[in-house]
């Protein structure tokens, strides 16, 4: 057998799914090192569902036909000859950067996730050797990292957005114990910031939504930890925040929408001296938003980004979906055939009921 089905995604935009060849040890870029898997799941993250819209603008599509998807849980089943850390049966997840010189700033600083020489895709192998969207795939194994046997292999493709929760919030914004937050935007990937935030005991933590979102985004927001929800096109957030916080704003404010009103918001609910994420429109190219430069510089704001991940996010990340601090079975609402992926992305796209979709090859 030489061929899978896999789910294709072409420079022009367009996504099929049709046949491609079946990855082989000693033939890609990672051999030696290279790592053989049979993916069990993988999860469709918002970055697919913006490159299977039809409004493709400022979206980053690859230069080349590849297999998409990156949110990949698996089961080694071979191995390069200088593989020293994994065998066939083991169940893993996969780095999404796989690609670096090493060499560059960044890099000596370990932040290989934005490795100076590299455009961003151009390190990520769902956007070069080929993703998750297929029954196989290759890795390299120094992105690799084992599953513990009480972390189902279903739940374990949001291992990947949990592992850039951390990143979000420990490595980038160094938040802190006792320190209060608030996110907007309560899809997963809000959802997993929030438990992060909980779990490394800051607080009051505050989650910000739409009317769609009440029913059952925000009711699993609050279940899972949130100290209050606020829908937004019912509340003023800036009157509610100040109310929480007595008129001073949170310490931080973690931005996941990628919509242009909660960049000004952001600006208004945090105090002087705070922390403010803006992330929510890193996959599908970023949005042009006016910002008031005014608010920034009397408040003494400390603004940042984030992309992807480091080995720190992703050892965190496994050690607190392990222990339970964070839960992410419950965030994986849905599973289709990688046949039905229309379906699965379509689910994924429109209903408020969906938090993430797994397909299973």
């Amino acid at each position: 057998m030489t061929k899978m089905t896999g789910l294709v995604a072409y420079p022009d935009g367009d996504i099929k799914l049709e046949e491609v060849p079946i990855p082989k040890i000693g033939d890609n870029p990672y051999s030696p090192d290279d790592v053989l898997i049979e993916v069990d799941y993988c999860g469709i993250c918002g970055s697919d569902i913006h490159r299977w819209n039809e409004d493709k603008t400022g979206v980053k599509m690859s230069p080349r036909k590849v297999t998409m998807g990156h949110e990949i849980v698996g089961t080694v089943v071979e191995t390069g000859k200088t593989v020293d850390r994994f065998q066939p049966g083991d169940r893993v997840v996969c780095e999404i950067v796989t690609f670096f010189c090493g060499y560059c700033k960044a890099c000596r600083e370990g932040r290989y996730n934005i490795c100076n020489t590299l455009a961003p895709m151009e390190g990520r192998a769902h956007y070069v050797t080929g993703g998750g969207f297929a029954k196989y795939t290759v890795w390299p194994q120094r992105q690799l990292h084992k599953l513990p046997d009480s972390i189902s292999s279903q739940e374990a493709v949001l291992m990947e957005p949990t592992a850039g929760s951390v990143h979000s919030i420990v490595t980038r914004m160094g938040v802190k114990a006792g320190e209060s937050v608030a996110i907007l935007g309560p899809g997963a990937r809000g959802i997993l910031l929030m438990q992060v935030c909980k779990a490394i005991g800051a607080g009051p933590i505050i989650m910000s939504g739409l009317n769609r979102d009440v029913p059952f985004r925000l009711a699993k927001a609050k279940e899972l930890g949130a100290d209050h929800v606020i829908n937004v096109e019912k509340q003023d957030i800036r009157k509610e925040i100040a109310q929480l916080t007595d008129g001073i704003g949170v310490d931080v404010v973690l931005e996941n929408t990628g919509s242009v009103e909660p960049i000004d918001e952001s600006l208004d609910i945090v105090r002087k001296g705070g922390k403010i994420l803006w992330a929510g429109a890193g996959i599908r190219g970023g949005i042009t938003a006016p910002v008031d430069t005014y608010k920034i510089i009397v408040k003494e704001l400390d603004i940042k980004g984030e992309i992807s991940q480091i080995p720190y996010d992703w050892e965190t990340a496994i050690h607190l979906v392990k222990t339970g601090k964070v839960k992410i079975d419950p965030l994986v609402t849905h599973c289709f055939s990688l046949e039905d992926w229309r379906k699965g992305f379509d689910l994924a796209a429109s209903s408020p009921e969906c938090l993430r979709v797994a397909l299973k090859p």
